[in-house]
């Protein structure tokens, strides 16, 4: 059956008894995971984590969706944000020795701040946010022109190839720069 001319409600609706439907609409959004999970970095842990995590609650968004209350579309793009950041939360336990650290590359990301601010006291939540500029500000100065470019592009949600088109430059100078600034990211957070 030719999948490619349903609607995502009409999947989801049929991934409940049809798992071609259901392997369809997984590949549909494959890259709507990704995006969402790029954000995201964790510390000693790989990125495909993160977006196995956000399959992972696609996944329970096609089995939990029900028509009537939002489009699919939406319903899943919570439903992996929630995934991926229940993970990051669940890593901070000590048995999850390299989820332990994590950053979030998107600086306006509230869901994080929802974390990082859970159990602490006004004090507390002032001295992280301070911490959390003074990082952002050493990083920053530690950039270069190219490199700060890149990360804002990054940000932005550009994919590596856009980024590179953007700028001039091969993919492979893009994904150079970035793993340097995670790298910088990473030295100032070890000081």
């Amino acid at each position: 059956m030719d999948y490619a001319k349903f609607s995502d409600e009409q999947l989801a609706r049929l991934a409940a008894d049809e798992s071609a439907a259901q392997e369809a609409l997984l590949r549909r959004f494959k890259g709507h995971v990704t995006k969402i999970a790029r954000p995201y970095f964790i510390m000693g842990g790989d990125r495909e984590d993160l977006v196995q995590e956000g399959m992972i609650g696609l996944y329970k968004a096609i089995r939990e969706f029900r028509a009537g209350t939002a489009s699919f579309a939406t319903f899943a793009t919570v439903c992996i944000k929630n995934q991926i950041l229940d993970a990051i939360k669940n890593a901070s336990r000590k048995k999850h020795g390299p989820l332990n650290t994590y950053i979030s590359m998107d600086a306006q990301s509230p869901e994080i701040a929802q974390i990082t601010d859970h159990h602490q006291e006004p004090e507390e939540i002032l001295i992280h946010r301070e911490n959390k500029l003074r990082l952002e500000n050493l990083v920053q100065a530690s950039l270069s022109d190219l490199e700060s470019a890149i990360l804002a592009q990054f940000l932005a949600g550009l994919s590596y190839a856009e980024i590179a088109e953007t700028l001039g430059k091969t993919t492979k100078s893009v994904d150079n720069a970035l793993f340097r600034i995670r790298r910088k990211v990473a030295k100032q957070l070890a000081v």
